[in-house]
Parts: C-alpha cells; structure tokens; sequence
C-alpha cells in the first residue's frame, strides 16, 4: 500500500471508521452490566444433618469420611467444615478462579457419592445437598404484613409456594433461597409418659407411621393377557395421608379386647412449621425473606428489572393486607456505580476536547481529536463483547484511562501539519502527506509499546490476572484502536478540513503561544545546564531510585479499596446455650436503635443463625442497608459512619458481643470484609491446645495497634449434659443400644420420618416429644424402652447424667481442626499491614504446632502481594526489547527507559500524600504511567535519531528533538493529566476505585511532563557518548553513527 494512501481515499477511511463504531454500538448493547468481572472463584457447598447429634458426632461420623473423600479434588485451593450441636455439617470447597464451576460441582458429587457408604442411615435419609454457591446476592425480596393472620409461617410458605418457584424460571437467575424459612411439617408431639403407660415406645410410633402414610400401588383389572373382557380398571387405594385428622386416626396398635390405641391417644398432631431454630424478620416485623442470586455472566440490571417485572404480575394475586417490597438490591448501587464512570468519562472527555482546543487553536485542527477519540472508544466496546468481558467498573475505568492516550495520536497528527504548514507555506494535503511521512513509524511505536506495557500483565495468574486483564485488554484494544484511526481517517480529515491560516490569533491564543514559546526557552536552557553538569543529574537520579525504593516499603498494601457499597451485616454472639428467646430480645433492641437512625432505610434480621457458624439460638445477623446515596451526602451518614455509631451502640450490651464488617469487597470472596485467618492444630496438637492458642492469639491482636474487631467464631466450652450408658445392665436386660439412643434422639432431637403431600408439594412429617417434656434433665425420667420380657424400663435406670462443657462447633480447613479469626484493619492502617501484623502475633507467641493459614479476600491478597515488582520488571523489560526491535540498536532504549522512574516517584509520592495505598488499582495505573511515559521519551528520542543519522550533532540534535516536540508532549500530557481530575476528585458511589487508579497515574504524570522531559534528552546524550566511548575504546570496531560523531 503506498503512503498517502488514506489521505487520497478519504470515504474509504471514512467507512472504515463508520464499521469500528457500528461494531462498537451493537457491543455496547449486548454487553451485560455487572460490578465486577467474574472474578469470584468457584465455590461449592455441602450440607448434611444429623439430628440430635453434637458437633463432635457430626464432625467424627459425618464430616470425616466426607473430607476424606473430597481432599485433592482436582483445581481445589482450600476447604472448609463446620459441625455443630444442632446436628448439621456445611462443607465449603473453593477452587482456583479458572476452574469450571459446573464441571467442579459435578467432581465433589461423585466424591460425595463414594462417601455414603460410611455414613449413619438417618445422614442419607434427610438428604445430602451440594451446591454451587452463587458469589454475590443480587437482591433480597421481602414479604410482610402488619395483618396478624398474616404470620411468619403463612409468610413463608406462601412464598415458597407462590413467588420462589416463578423467580427460579427467571433467566439469569441462580438461586433463590428462603431466608430463615419456616416450611410446612406435619409435627407429632408425642407424649412420653401415656405411651409408657400403654407399654408402647417411640419406635412403635415410627413403625406406624411409615406402614400406614405411604403410597402404593394396587394393579389393575383386566391386564393382558386376557379373553371377554372389555374394560381394564386400575385399583387405587389410599396412600400418603394429608391432613391432620388422617395422621391423628393412624392405628398404633389393635388390643385383644377389640380396643384400639390412634396416634391422637398418645401425641398431639398438628400442622405448623417444620423447624423453630431460625425466624427473619424486616424492621422488627415478621416478614418472608427470598434471596435472590444471579447466575455467573448474567447481566445484572436486565435480570433484577424482569424480577421486578414478575413480583408485579405475581403480587395481583396477593390476598389482602400482604405487600412485598426489595430491601436490599445491589443493582441499585452497580447502576449508580457505573452511572459515576460514566459521568467521569464525559468530563474526561470534555476536558480534553478542551485541552486540545486551546492547544491547536482553531476549531477545524480541533474537530480531528474531538472525532478520533469517541471511535476509538465507541469501537472498544465491541471487542469486548468478542472477548467475552462484561461492562464493569474496572473495564470502564480502562476506558477513561484509555482517553487521555487514545487523544495523543490524533493531536500528534494533528499538530504536525499544522506546523508543516505553518512553516513551510504548503497545502494541507501536501503537509499532511509530508506529515505522515515522519510520523507513521512513530505512531506505530508508540502504540506497539503501550500494547507491549500491557500485555505482560494479562499473563499473571488468579485474581489479580483477571483484574488486570480487564483492564489490560480495554486499554489496548483502544489505543491500537486510535491507532488505525490516526492512520487513516485523521489524515484524511487533515486533508479536507485544515487550512493555513495566516490571520491573527484571538487575544487568549496569543497569549498561550508567548507562553509556550517562554516555556520552551526555559525549558532548552535548562536541558543546555543538565546535559553540562552530568554528575548532578546522575546524583540526582539515585536519589530518585532511594526515594521510590523507601515509598514502596512505607506505602501501606491492600487488595482492592473499600467501598461504600450502602449497607453492612453485625453479628450478635450470645453466651453458649442461649435460646432464641433470649436472642430475639436483645436482636429487637439492636434493630430499633439501627432503625432510627438517621441513614438507615432497612434492618433484615434472621435470629438465630450466622454466616460463621450456620444455625445456633445464640446467634442473630443483621443485614443494614442504608438509604440511596443521594439522600447521604451530609456529614454522619457514610457507611463507616454508621457502622461506628452502631460499634458504640454494641459495646454498652451486657449480654452479647457484636461485630459489625462491611460487606467483602468483591461479592463472593469471603464472608465479610476484612481479614480471615485460620489457626490449625498439626501434628501432635489436641484441642485444648487449640483453645489456648487462639485465647493467646486473641489476647495479643487485642493489643496490636493495627487490629481491631479481632475476634473468633471458636465455641470451645459449652454447657452440655452427659449420658454415660451403663452397658452390662443395658445387656441384661437385652435391650439394644440403638434403642436407647433412638429414643432420646426421637424425643429430645426431631426425627424426620417420611413425607405427606399437600398444595402439589412434598413436606415433611416429624415425631418428638411435647415441649413440657424435653425442658429439664428430670424429663429423662419420663421416656421408657422396652425390655426383652415386653417390660418398660426408663431410661434413667440404663445410665447416669451429669453436666459437663464441649465445644460448640467443630470447624476444620484442610482436614486439620482449626479456629478462624476474623479482623479488620485498624483506621490508618492498610490491609497488608494488619495481616503482617498478624503473622508475626502467631510467630512470636503460638507453639510450633499451631499452622497458620489464610483464607477468603486474605487469601487472594496473600497471593497477589509482591507481584508488583514481578509486573514492572515485566513491563520494563518488555518495553525495552521492542524498543531495541524498532530502533535496531540495544542502547537507544536505554535512554527511553532511564526516564521513567521519574515518573513512578510522582506515582508514590502523590499516592503517599493523599493517604491512599499500593492495591492492585495503583499497579495498574503504574503499568499505565509507564507505558505513558515511554510514549513522551520515544516523540523526543525518535526525532534526535532521525536528525543525528542525517550528521547533526548529538547535543544540537537532542536540544532541537526536544524543543520541536515539547509543545505536542505538553498539549498531549495535559490532555491526559486533566482527563483524570475527575478521577483524583471522584466522590459517591464507587469512589474509591476511581481515586485509587486516577491519583497514581495523575501524580506520575505531572512529574512525567515536569522532570521526565528533561531527562529523556540528558540520556539520550549520555547513552550515545558512553556508547561511542566504549565503541572507541574496543579498538575503533566500525560502529552505527560513528561517522557522524567524529565531528564532535
């Protein structure tokens, strides 16, 4: 293709233009809208009960031949279990982030499957489930009523039965879970001392049950073969029962005398909800709350706007005095979060238009950039959609870092023509020929070495790759984007639309240019005085490398930046042994003063369970979800305003401790915000031993500076009462042990012991005693087994009690027992800090066999600490060999990339002065500076090469590269620095990140323009002489630019 090509077919490169931004527009449209990528790796959940079993049972019979099977689970990075006193088992396996959740779901099923042979009959009869954990909830549904006929059991099935079924057939949604359900069972409430007196047992009970409530089939007449009969009939009979009155007439047992002993003789039947042990509520008022999850790639906006469509639909048919609202809804924070972007990059792009303006002073050279930069951005979204990225807040923040590079090609060519023919009196069509003559290797440079900055990055692994690829991608695909465009359609519009202009200037344009003129005086003085005085410089320069080497050890390290995501959970840990009475009282004061409070919209409470621990009386969380961030712009209303109102509020509760965490800062990744470290027992430790580490542990990180919230879901001495089973007696009288413990399970557990069916669904039917008769150790007196001789004996004369403690909950990670402790940061201090901080507490202080290991966000974080520096040695490296590839020639890049760390300490500096931290977000703006950076060094670099081949003089050709383009890397600079203002001033929703990311790269950039520029000629010279000393020296080897050095 001959150059000048585009310039001379101006529709072609028009069409070709036209095609980037249709391909960008149907991209824009179909590309789905989320917070995050998907980044959360794959979770998978099992849950099993064994009821009436404590949590060492459940932890030795149930949890240990699971895990068993389950370790080495190809892609798995850790898993966790927790047995508890109430019997269940809940088993989490994380992989690592590039595993196929289906496909790891599938492997932990078969897993699973290979473990039931080793566990108790009554495990597999309640059924062991296994999931994929959705990462993040999408929005939570609540249903309530202020009619008291309305209760929390209607509540709750009308929504299972209505609303779950009709939200689980939404495309796009995962899961939808009933929040502190109470379903439908039908309930036995036996009474122990009747059955006793009618020498029946428990077991007699559950015999009847399962032969009389079961379906059957019974045939049918007239089945061939068969001869003269014309109708076949099939035979029905009675199967599962479903009312009360039905399980009351159940038969238990037919007496001699023709009496008949029915289930409503010895028990009570009735129709309620199948478990008591957790209950939700809104506000303080009862209320039916579904969980609704999104499935990975779903677009969040489109599938929370069809489940509202459906609760619309759906909620006609509610009766009256019912009423449904979202309490929580994460889209509203994703939208408002990527409205913000979008606002930043509409000032971004105004402030360069402006810029670019004011730089080339006439609206026709500004017309070029103001249409080159919306195509090369409008075309990115289309390759997004090719590379299967969502729009996020990390791929739009690519894109506003991407305007101020994306502006550099177009101004560049822009500028060129302008002074081509400015100075040599030509037409713009011969000027802009002449123009991309020059410049078409540079342009290409450039973008080549900003695609080259990136690619590095994209290659890194787990959690921080796919963040920085987000970026990374976005990023390239608009500059080589820009590129194309510089190449073709900016000239052809140079062409057409400029016109030497040889009129005067507006007043504030002449002004600009004596300014720039000065400027670049000064600015050729200054580099005449560094380029005499070498050896200042050079100290200098050292002192740079000092500074930023000190910066990075005293900048702080995190993960991500915290953000204001509008609501945050507290926990409420009651004493061990509490009920849920007690519970609910002290939940309903926290509820109140949160409610009152002024930034608070909603207070969901589910009693009785938490996220640690899973179901316990003693526990509450509460989910506090604010008001819109409109309504919260005045002082006191901030997310960890609030959290510190209520952490106020907590410490004067006598009876319970709280915590109160910010939700995790990338949903799905961890249980709460902050950090998760386990401490395992190895080796030979027992579980005392693990009681007194962590009680250790907790003392000391209780008075680290740098920690606060430290606490741990450990429950290691709760009160329990003992039954020790006099065996020989138990033999003797020839009553098998499991009859024993079958009937205290039966009665003081819930045994589930088949189904019934009602409203087109299965519920369940369970059997345990009257609540008067499971209060007390006394009522032990009260439940009889059946001797070998028919005689009943109670169970007191078959063993003896006697109180005791154990723990309350087992929990395990990678099979060792452990206890987890949770910590937050303390204000001023970073995450990277704290979990040091932790780190040496467990050094200093634990015995050699106590393991430490980290999990959830902390896991991720350990993982991508110190991969800053692996990622600009990449960076560098990369930059160099593509720069030695384009100049032919090792030592040219040198002097390209000396200039740099000017830049990087503008990067630390502002960062350290504006109390932020070094997170992944600031490594990318570091990459990006980088890239920046070398894209200035090359404009000056590639012109002293071009005027030093043609035999001018080192020093001369260097002052005059850098005179010629101090004006376009100024302009190009500036564009770019004030395109990120609205970054570094960026407030509400989503904030942090655009702080994190613009702050850097603003700061870098300054000191870039500053200092950076001065330096690229300096080294250029001080590379060329220190060659040409070297080449001298090794025997006069013939070498490049050699003849044109002799004259100096």
């Amino acid at each position: 293709m001959k150059p000048g090509f585009f310039i001379d077919r101006p529709v072609f490169s028009t069409v070709l233009s036209i095609l980037i931004v249709i391909v960008g527009i149907i991209g824009l449209a179909l590309l789905p809208v989320d917070q995050y990528p998907q980044i959360t790796p794959p979770v998978v959940k099992i849950s099993a009960t064994y009821p009436g079993a404590s949590a060492l049972t459940v932890s030795q019979a149930v949890a240990t031949p699971i895990e068993q099977e389950l370790n080495g689970t190809p892609g798995m990075i850790y898993m966790q279990s927790s047995s508890s006193n109430s019997g269940s088992l809940n088993i989490t396996v994380t992989f690592d982030v590039s595993a196929d959740a289906d496909l790891a779901a599938v492997e932990i099923q078969n897993r699973v499957k290979l473990a039931e042979s080793h566990l108790p009959a009554e495990v597999i009869q309640n059924g062991i489930t296994i999931e994929k954990q959705a990462p993040s909830q999408l929005m939570t549904l609540s249903l309530m009523s202020d009619d008291p006929k309305f209760d929390e059991i209607y509540l709750s099935n009308f929504a299972t039965i209505n609303v779950l079924d009709v939200l689980r057939r939404i495309p796009g949604v995962g899961r939808v879970s009933n929040i502190g359900s109470r379903y439908y069972g039908m309930q036995i409430w036996v009474y122990p001392d009747r059955l006793a007196n009618m020498g029946l047992t428990v077991k007699d009970l559950q015999d009847a049950l399962k032969d009389q409530n079961r379906e059957s089939a019974a045939g049918e007449l007239g089945k061939q073969p068969v001869l003269d009969v014309d109708v076949t009939l099939p035979i029905t009979a009675p199967g599962r029962l479903s009312t009360v009155k039905e399980f009351e007439d159940i038969v238990v047992r037919a007496n001699p005398d023709g009496s008949i002993v029915r289930m409503s003789d010895v028990a009570r039947v009735s129709l309620e909800a199948s478990s008591y042990s957790t209950e939700s509520g809104i506000n303080g008022k009862n209320a039916a709350i579904l969980g609704i999850y999104m499935l990975p790639g779903a677009n969040a906006l489109e599938v929370a706007t069809k489940v509202k469509e459906a609760m619309k639909d759906i909620s006609k048919n509610f009766p009256e005095g019912l009423e449904y609202n979202f309490p929580f809804d994460m889209t509203e924070y994703i939208s408002q979060s990527v409205h913000e972007v979008y606002k930043t990059l509409f000032e971004a792009l105004f402030l360069v238009v402006l810029v670019v303006f004011l730089s080339l002073q006439n609206w026709r050279a500004a017309l070029i950039p103001t249409i080159a930069v919306p195509i090369s951005l409008i075309g990115t979204f289309g390759f997004m959609l090719i590379f299967g990225f969502s729009l996020n807040m990390l791929t739009l923040l690519g894109l506003i870092l991407a305007i101020g590079i994306v502006v550099d090609d177009a101004i560049v060519v822009v500028e060129n023509v302008e002074r081509i023919m400015a100075e040599e009196r030509v037409t713009a069509r011969e000027a802009t020929h002449k123009a991309m003559r020059e410049l078409s290797g540079a342009l290409i440079a450039t973008s080549m070495v900003l695609a080259a900055v990136f690619v590095p990055v994209s290659f890194l692994g787990g959690i921080t790759g796919q963040l920085y690829r987000q970026f990374s991608v976005t990023i390239v695909v608009s500059v080589l984007l820009s590129t194309v465009v510089a190449l073709t359609l900016s000239p052809a519009m140079c062409a057409i639309i400029l016109r030497p202009s040889h009129k005067k200037k507006a007043f504030i344009f002449r002004k600009i240019n004596l300014w720039l003129a000065k400027g670049n005086k000064k600015y050729t003085k200054l580099l005449r005085i560094s380029i005499a005085n070498p050896r200042r410089i050079l100290a200098g320069f050292g002192m740079v490398l000092v500074a930023i080497f000190v910066l990075n050890r005293v900048l702080p390290t995190s993960f991500i930046p915290e953000e204001d995501q509008g609501f945050f959970t507290v926990e409420l840990e009651m004493p061990e042994g509490t009920t849920l009475e007690r519970t609910r009282a002290v939940t309903d004061r926290a509820i109140e003063f949160l409610d009152h409070h002024p930034a608070v919209a909603y207070v969901q409470n589910v009693t009785g369970s938490s996220p640690r621990v899973g179901t316990n009386q003693g526990r509450a969380t509460l989910t506090v979800i604010l008001k819109p961030w409109e309504e919260r712009k005045s002082s006191g209303m901030k997310v960890e305003d609030v959290m510190a109102d209520a952490r106020r509020e907590f410490y004067y509760y006598p009876e319970a401790k709280s915590y109160v965490n910010r939700p995790p800062v990338i949903p799905g990744l961890g249980e709460s915000g902050g950090l998760e470290m386990q401490l395992e027992a190895r080796g030979d430790a027992s579980w005392d031993n693990l009681v007194s580490a962590t009680d250790t542990f907790l003392y000391y990180a209780s008075q680290a500076p740098e920690l606060q919230g430290v606490s741990s879901a450990m429950q290691s001495e709760i009160p329990q009462l003992y039954f020790d089973v006099d065996r020989d007696r138990a033999k003797f009288l020839g009553i098998p042990l499991s009859d024993i413990f079958s009937t205290m399970k039966a009665y003081l557990g819930s045994v589930y012991v088949n189904d019934f069916n009602m409203f087109n669904r299965i519920y369940r039917v369970y059997i345990q005693a009257e609540a008067p008769y499971r209060a007390t150790r006394d009522n032990l007196d009260l439940f009889f087994v059946r001797g070998k001789d028919g005689a009943m004996v109670p169970l007191t004369a078959l063993g003896t009690t006697q109180y005791t403690t154990g723990p309350g909950t087992i929990k395990r990670f990678n099979m060792f027992t452990t206890a987890s402790i949770n910590a937050v940061a303390a204000p001023g201090y970073s995450t990277g800090e704290a979990m040091a901080a932790m780190e040496r507490i467990a050094r200093e202080h634990l015995p050699e066999n106590i393991g430490l290991e980290w999990s959830g966000l902390s896991y991720q974080e350990k993982q991508a600490g110190g991969q800053t520096g692996l990622v600009l040695a990449l960076v560098f490296l990369f930059v160099f060999l593509f720069l030695a590839a384009q100049y032919e020639s090792w030592t040219l890049p040198v002097a390209v990339l000396l200039s740099l760390p000017i830049a990087a300490l503008g990067a630390y500096l502002g960062v350290w002065i504006c109390g932020l931290e070094n997170d992944v977000y600031f490594q990318i703006g570091l990459v990006m500076l980088v890239g920046l950076a070398a894209k200035n060094a090359i404009l000056i670099v590639e012109f002293a090469k071009v005027q030093v081949d043609n035999g001018e003089d080192i020093v001369t050709a260097a002052i005059n590269a850098a005179r010629l383009r101090f004006r376009p890397i100024l302009m190009t600079s500036l564009a770019f620095v004030l395109g990120m203002l609205p970054m570094v001033l960026a407030s509400g929703p989503g904030s942090a990140s655009r702080q994190a990311i613009g702050t850097g790269v603003f700061f870098g950039m300054i000191f870039a323009i500053v200092l950076g520029i001065i330096l690229v000629p300096f080294f250029f010279v001080m590379v060329y002489k220190t060659t040409t000393k070297i080449r001298h020296r090794s025997g006069g080897v013939k070498i490049p630019f050699a003849s044109k050095l002799k004259r100096k």
